[in-house]
């Protein structure tokens, strides 16, 4: 009772307070205002007066989709899925007719489940219907017209025929690697260090067959030292001086004044 009394007290302001051309889109806002009491209703689980907002709505002509969608997925949360179905199918025929599928979508954008897949398996068919219906009846006014039907672009030959194929050159004689052209890389040996290791053990052989150093090398450490490269001879003093005791400035007694004075002592 209380939904009747809004309804025609929403009416009632519309007549009044706007003229003759403006009555449809006041009529329309109306609708669209008990369209949303009943979304809120639904959402709040209040399925039964979600279900007479909505059919309110209907039965005065608004034919949004999604007031079919919502008064069918009130139909399903109470249990009456019969009843659902058939306002599926009738939301989703009048969307494919009006193409209405994006505000649809984000609409609803909160409903999943079960519920939500048969209802997009719905709106898919009906889509479908309708791209076939629309060809069908471009086709036929085609042939009113006596103008041929436009179809697919048509292929272009040119990208269908095989392409040549170059075979390459024979590779030359002088190639070290023709001979794996026909082949598939294969590893030799799995040890990267082998030729490394079998290397290393030849060379202590090698090493012993070197020659013997020459005598007068200072570094080839034979079994006589060698001779000063300096001049020194067999001294031991590096700076060749003939007595290792004698005063290294030059002087002839070693325990004489060195500045050449006498004693002051």
């Amino acid at each position: 009772m209380k939904i009747r009394s809004t309804l025609i007290l929403f009416f009632g302001l519309c007549v009044c307070v706007t003229s003759a051309p403006n009555q449809a889109a006041a009529q329309s806002a109306v609708l669209s205002e008990i369209y949303g009491r009943g979304v809120h209703a639904y959402n709040s689980g209040q399925y039964d007066q979600a279900s007479q907002w909505f059919s309110m709505a209907i039965d005065n002509g608004y034919r949004d989709p999604r007031a079919y969608y919502f008064r069918g997925l009130t139909a399903a949360a109470s249990g009456r899925s019969y009843e659902a179905e058939g306002d599926f199918q009738m939301g989703a025929e009048i969307e494919a007719r009006s193409g209405s599928h994006q505000i649809v979508g984000r609409s609803l954008a909160r409903v999943q489940g079960s519920t939500r897949i048969k209802l997009e398996a719905i709106r898919e068919k009906a889509r479908l219907i309708a791209l076939a219906t629309g060809q069908a009846r471009s086709n036929v006014r085609y042939g009113e017209l006596g103008v041929a039907p436009t179809g697919p672009a048509p292929r272009n030959p040119a990208a269908t025929q095989p392409r040549n194929i170059t075979t390459p050159p024979a590779p030359a004689k002088d190639d070290p690697f023709a001979d794996d052209l026909d082949q598939d890389p294969q590893v030799d040996s799995m040890d990267a260090f082998k030729d490394t290791l079998e290397n290393a053990a030849d060379e202590p052989a090698a090493a012993s067959g070197a020659p013997e150093p020459a005598a007068g090398d200072p570094f080839g450490g034979g079994s006589e030292p060698a001779s000063d490269p300096f001049g020194g001879g067999g001294s031991s003093d590096p700076f060749g001086a003939s007595d290792a005791g004698a005063d290294p400035f030059g002087g002839g007694d070693a325990g004489a004044d060195p500045f050449g004075g006498d004693s002051p002592f």
